[in-house]
């Protein structure tokens, strides 16, 4: 029942839309992309779906990355209108950015499905701990062109290879170099345009590149379109919401709220 149900195009395509207003709450609220919601959540419609379980997961890393990228340049144009960007801090990120992101996303879709999805499900419950103890990166600021090329590479390739925008790596890294904290949150969204979208050029290639691979219908290589189209919607809206309540609300009650709700979601990834 519940498969028949999912599967009718006008209640899957609500479902995506429900998604993207949900994952765009916590994006507005504390910076943080909505990866980390999307990317298990797509593993759960997928499989009702009954897609293929050897790509499950990259099909779900991929849908993710591909929905962060209009919000990511919105959330960029936000920024930088607000003089909420570092252009020199992006510059200097940016070299190490793009090629992490290229070879995290190529690992990811070389990755065992399963494998990935434990990685996923490793990092979600760390950054839910993260979050819980509230834990604040030291200013320790390293001027040396290497530790910028090397710090972006490892952000670039880590969020590639679970499918997140890089905010939840980026801000923290900024911080730690000294930026104050908006603008650092200015920049990371600038850096999450790059990493989305070199990113999701990698994840549609095996569509050309692997005669072997059977993507479902709708889908683009490891993107599965109607997900990103309804989830930018959704996302589009709320993450205003998010904004509003960041203002509005004790954040640091609902920091600990979603810090639970991202460890119990990286525990079923790691169980399932």
């Amino acid at each position: 029942m519940t498969e028949t149900l999912i599967q009718s195009p006008l209640a899957l395509g609500l479902l995506f839309v429900a998604l993207g207003l949900v994952a765009g709450i916590p994006a507005g609220m504390f910076g943080i992309g909505g990866g980390l919601i999307l990317v298990p959540v797509f593993v759960a419609v997928f499989s009702l779906l009954a897609f293929d379980s050897a790509s499950l997961v990259q099909l779900a890393v991929g849908s993710s990355l591909g929905a962060i990228i209009p919000t990511a340049i919105l959330s960029a144009r936000a920024h930088h209108r607000r003089g909420g960007v570092d252009g020199a801090a992006v510059r200097r990120l940016l070299p190490g950015i793009i090629v992490g992101a290229l070879i995290g996303a190529w690992l990811a879709t070389r990755i065992d499905s399963d494998h990935l999805g434990r990685i996923f499900g490793a990092f979600e419950v760390a950054i839910g701990i993260w979050m819980l103890l509230n834990i604040q990166p030291p200013e320790a600021p390293v001027p040396r062109r290497s530790v910028w090329l090397g710090g972006g590479a490892l952000i670039g390739a880590i969020s590639s290879l679970i499918g997140i925008g890089g905010g939840t790596l980026t801000t923290p890294f900024l911080v730690s170099q000294g930026l104050e904290l908006r603008r650092a949150i200015g920049s990371a969204a600038a850096l999450g345009v790059p990493i989305s979208v070199g990113a999701s050029l990698v994840f549609a290639l095996p569509q050309w590149t692997d005669p072997a691979y059977q993507a479902p219908e709708w889908a683009l290589g490891y993107l599965y379109l109607p997900a990103i189209l309804g989830v930018v919607i959704g996302t589009s809206i709320s993450v205003r919401g998010g904004v509003w309540l960041t203002h509005h609300l004790p954040v640091a009650h609902l920091r600990r709220g979603f810090a639970g709700i991202l460890i119990l979601a990286g525990l079923l990834m790691l169980i399932r």
